[in-house]
């Protein structure tokens, strides 16, 4: 409620909120999404966006993990609630490439829905380097191999590093097909920190701007794999 007051007090004009309980540590029941909107309304907070722990394993830069009919059966409930009661969407985080639920998710909101998804572009944009700078990419991959277990500590993950391939006996050509596993885009996706941040002992970017340099020369190719990935999100959710 504080924080509401504040929001409102500083801002001069209208704003669109989102209240945000999907990183609780339980599954948010039917009965429980309820009791949030009716306490958020009875405490006269306006909110626009409501996002939910929802049924199943929602991890980065891979696809859902559970039971999709069940996921379906107990979230046509939650839709149901929300066309109920009106004035807000539901939102999906940790959205990304949930291609499975998508399809579920807009028809039982009937496109009313926000999904919270930019992370994996950061994947789209290292295949790109892997494809056109295979050294670069073996580089960035090594890195982020010494770094995973102390990057990996912010996230609900199960990656497992022994099935990630050794790019030692991997081809150049075969590096584009470790974005495929789930665990070697896991790899890439939650170091991207530490790879855009890392600097030599005389304070240069060891990754960033050799990055930058080859997303601009293959602007095209960059352009082309980043539009094809937003595209597949996009088809899936308009499907109503």
């Amino acid at each position: 409620m504080e924080s509401y007051e504040f929001l409102k007090s500083h801002k001069k004009s209208e704003f669109d909120l989102e209240i945000s309980v999907d990183e609780s540590p339980n599954v948010t029941s039917p009965l429980a999404h309820l009791f949030i909107v009716l306490e958020l309304q009875r405490r006269g907070i306006s909110f626009q966006n409501l996002a939910l722990h929802f049924l199943g394993d929602w991890q980065k830069g891979i696809e859902y993990i559970g039971d999709i009919r069940q996921f379906a059966r107990e979230f046509s409930l939650h839709a149901a609630i929300a066309k109920n009661i009106g004035g807000y969407k539901l939102s999906l985080h940790t959205g990304s490439d949930k291609f499975s639920v998508y399809p579920i998710f807009a028809q039982e909101t009937e496109g009313l829905c926000h999904i919270k998804t930019a992370g994996t572009s950061w994947l789209e944009e290292a295949k790109v380097v892997a494809m056109k700078d295979p050294g670069l990419y073996r580089e960035i991959h090594r890195f982020a191999l010494e770094n995973f277990e102390k990057d990996r500590a912010s996230y609900n993950l199960t990656t497992d590093l022994s099935r990630v391939p050794n790019i030692d006996k991997l081809s150049d050509g075969q590096l584009v097909d470790l974005f495929n596993k789930p665990d070697s885009r896991q790899l890439i996706h939650i170091t991207y920190g530490s790879i855009l941040k890392a600097k030599d002992c005389e304070g240069k970017y060891v990754f960033k701007d050799r990055i930058y340099k080859i997303l601009f020369k293959y602007e095209e190719e960059h352009y082309r794999e980043v539009t094809n990935h937003i595209k597949r999100h996009l088809e899936l959710l308009i499907r109503i």
